[in-house]
């Protein structure tokens, strides 16, 4: 199993799906949809990026802490901030050969 695989099993009442997408700023994103919740992950990021972003989608859905439509709502802030608080505890950074 890859290291991707491994985080992913951590979380098994979530769908998982990999996607392809250029914009380098894009890492993943959460959507619930009545009690079913699917986190969409980049894989063109590198894989330190992608389980970061596993954990950060993750942490939005485990505490229930979701934006709205408004990138810059309080809302959506405040989720963003939760969300990454709990990613940045595990501390998945770039690995040192690639800085």
């Amino acid at each position: 199993m890859t290291n991707i695989e491994l985080y992913i099993d951590c979380f098994p009442d979530y769908k998982f799906y990999g996607i392809e997408v250029e914009h380098n700023k894009y890492f993943g994103e959460v959507v619930k949809i009545d009690e079913c919740v699917t986190i969409f992950i980049n894989t063109l990021q590198p894989e330190w990026q992608q389980l970061h972003t596993i954990v950060h989608e993750s942490a939005h859905a485990d505490f229930n802490v979701f934006g709205d439509d408004k990138p810059h709502s309080m809302k959506t802030l405040l989720a963003e901030k939760q969300a990454e608080y709990v990613a940045n505890h595990f501390k998945l950074k770039q690995s040192p050969a690639l800085k």
